[in-house]
């Protein structure tokens, strides 16, 4: 009984020449299994022929000529680093490490090992974070630290040692006390009032808080009211008239049959 040529298994036909066998029992002419294929390279893109040396690293395949480091393109151990998808060997690995860290804001190096700490929008290596500032002291100069109580006007982005915290005036600390910024300085309310607060236009009394500017002038928003009526003007948006030197509402204008001239 006459045996059957075997049949290649890529293109179908009897195989009466050289053949070749796969290790899962397939047999090929010897030309079809010359273009077989066990995939794409992910790094030259061509095809991985069935003989060739494969790796398959990172969830894809490369020619052994081609797994080389991303960064210095020499051959990678086999206990290689990986970063973002991509090869690296132990010196380039390092060197990309200390390039992409976070640099800490107290020594301005890498951060590459032990536990880093965030602050502020900031990064320190825990053994510096005990040296991490707000910044200088508006009074001494000397460092805010993170760690130690301390006061800030978020207005001025400034910041005093709690014991720094002196109204400019007296001298006296306020850190536990109300105060106000006179020329961005901080200052007692006794000082404040006392002698640097504007005097009310029409209660001669200083203004603390809330200050209203009209006619060349400053008054308490309660006190700026008609000279004949009463009324708060300030209630009345901006429809006030000065006559003399006086305020009056709209109102009292027409009634007295006053002409303003615009």
């Amino acid at each position: 009984m006459e045996k059957k040529a075997p049949r290649c298994a890529d293109c179908g036909l009897p195989i009466s020449g050289t053949s070749m066998k796969t290790e899962d029992g397939k047999t090929f002419h010897k030309s079809c299994f010359d273009k077989l294929s066990l995939g794409v390279c992910e790094a030259c893109k061509t095809d991985i022929a069935y003989t060739d040396p494969v790796i398959e690293a990172l969830g894809n395949k490369y020619h052994d000529r081609c797994f080389r480091c991303t960064h210095c393109g020499n051959a990678v151990p086999e206990n290689f680093h990986a970063e973002n998808g991509q090869p690296f060997c132990d010196d380039c690995h390092q060197k990309n490490r200390v390039k992409t860290s976070p640099v800490c804001d107290v020594c301005e190096s890498a951060i590459t090992k032990g536990t880093r700490i965030e602050a502020i929008g900031k990064s320190y290596h825990e053994a510096c974070f005990a040296d991490a500032a707000w910044g200088p002291c508006d009074n001494c100069h000397a460092k805010v630290l993170l760690t130690e109580p301390s006061v800030k006007v978020s207005a001025l982005n400034r910041f005093w040692h709690l014991g720094c915290l002196n109204c400019a005036d007296c001298n006296e600390n306020i850190r536990i006390k109300p105060f106000y910024l006179q020329q961005d300085r901080p200052c007692c309310e006794a000082c404040y009032v006392g002698h640097i607060a504007p005097k009310c236009a029409g209660c001669a009394k200083p203004i603390a808080d809330d200050r209203l500017n009209a006619m060349k002038q400053s008054w308490h928003p309660e006190c700026f009211v008609c000279s004949v009526c009463h009324n708060i003007l300030a209630s009345f948006g901006t429809e006030f008239f000065n006559v003399q030197g006086r305020p009056y509402c709209k109102r009292d204008i027409e009634a007295a049959n006053i002409t303003v001239l615009n």
